[in-house]
């Protein structure tokens, strides 16, 4: 990779709050956009840079405005003679040429523009008019070759009255012309980027996190993130994040709403006819969990049983559940049964203590939610599925309970 530089300190400019909480939400976008083997960094190279993993270091120089257009009434647009356009490459300029980094003659300096892109990005809002963006196209399509671009930058920069753009022009075209033609085909810009924190949201969402979560996701990650910064600062460390440090100390924040807990719905449901009929009923009955006239018990056990069936089916449709979560959950319960009922029946028993241990089995079960990070932490739902997967049936309670497959 291409060796960090802290080049803030020459850069850094007077900047409002809102100017460094968008530039901080930049980087925090980038970050949250990092693929393996890149790393981002703040107020280091430049105000943001990415470290990508073909050698490639892509640096960003973040411009805010509040101001707004009278006309469209959206942030104002990026003109010719904007001084943050002409104060961005002339920094940049400054930056290739750097003595000090090991660039004080040309062949140096173009090593370090053949690994290098340039972004100036900001609010503001693109315009066709601008000449310096015109000219930056038509160098990077051929249009205009190395001989003629000073003569282009310099007849520009005269039209302005600016002692600050006299400035910055004169900054830029100290560039050899070889140095500074390839310089500028490797410049680009992102405008118009005026809904960062959406955009920190949507990246968000692509790590799968659900639209009812992306708030507190994004609150809970942004918080982590700029409290570490303030540590690495306060260590005189640099603000560098790795993809691979970025999945070490965070991933836990995304897993924690990936498995957020499911909202559990009641269903309005008429109760089957001939409940006694139900076949996880029967089993209860046989080892005389349910008193034989007890239909309040019955009316309770069932409607629990369809709340957990219409939840899951729900959860599935929704795609909160996948199929192969739902088979782990059946699965792992299925097992979780078979070794609760091998141990209670692995001695020689009498009929007269067969429904006593059959009794143990589900007392046991029913004690504490099955979840399997899977389903909520909830008895009902919990209860109400064991009830089903002994209604169906895929496990009993007595030694014999497969007499009741159909």
């Amino acid at each position: 990779m291409v060796s960090t530089e802290c080049y803030s300190d020459a850069t850094a400019a007077d900047k409002s709050s809102i100017g460094f909480d968008y530039q901080y939400y930049f980087f925090l976008w980038k970050v949250l956009c990092l693929q393996p083997g890149q790393s981002a960094g703040l107020e280091c190279k430049d105000d943001v840079h990415t470290d990508l993993d073909n050698d490639i270091q892509v640096l960003y120089q973040l411009k805010h405005t509040i101001k707004k257009s009278k006309v469209t009434t959206e942030p104002v647009n990026l003109t010719t003679m904007d001084d943050d356009l002409w104060k961005t490459l002339s920094n940049w300029a400054k930056l290739i040429k750097n003595p000090i980094s090991g660039r004080g003659l040309p062949y140096e300096q173009l090593e370090f523009i053949n690994k290098t892109l340039f972004v100036l990005a900001s609010n503001k809002s693109e315009t066709k008019k601008n000449e310096v963006a015109l000219l930056i196209n038509k160098t990077i399509n051929g249009e205009v070759g190395a001989p003629d671009l000073k003569s282009f930058i310099q007849a520009i920069s005269d039209k302005s009255t600016s002692k600050s753009i006299t400035k910055y022009s004169a900054e830029i075209l100290s560039l050899s012309e070889d140095v500074l033609y390839q310089f500028i085909k490797k410049i680009s810009f992102e405008l118009g980027e005026e809904y960062i924190i959406s955009k920190c949201h949507n990246a968000i969402k692509a790590k799968m996190i659900n639209d009812k979560d992306l708030r507190n996701a994004f609150k809970l990650i942004d918080s982590s993130i700029r409290e570490d910064n303030f540590f690495s600062v306060k260590g005189n460390n640099k603000i560098i994040i790795s993809f691979d440090d970025f999945h070490k100390k965070y991933r836990k924040h995304f897993q924690f709403f990936q498995n957020s807990s499911l909202k559990i719905y009641h269903f309005d449901e008429a109760l089957p006819d001939e409940l006694q009929q139900l076949t996880f009923i029967k089993q209860l009955m046989e080892i005389g969990d349910i008193p034989d006239d007890d239909l309040g018990i019955m009316v309770d056990y069932t409607s629990k049983m369809l709340k957990a069936k219409s939840n899951i089916n729900t959860w599935q449709a929704d795609g909160d559940i996948t199929d192969f979560e739902f088979e782990n959950l059946r699965g792992n319960t299925i097992l979780m049964w078979e070794n609760k009922w091998k141990r209670k029946y692995r001695k020689s028993f009498d009929e007269l203590s067969h429904n006593d241990l059959a009794l143990d089995i589900i007392d046991d079960m029913r004690e504490n939610p099955i979840s399997f990070d899977i389903l909520p932490n909830d008895l009902s739902i919990s209860n109400g599925y064991l009830y089903h997967l002994s209604d169906i049936p895929c496990l009993g309670w007595r030694k014999d309970w497969d007499k009741y497959k159909k």
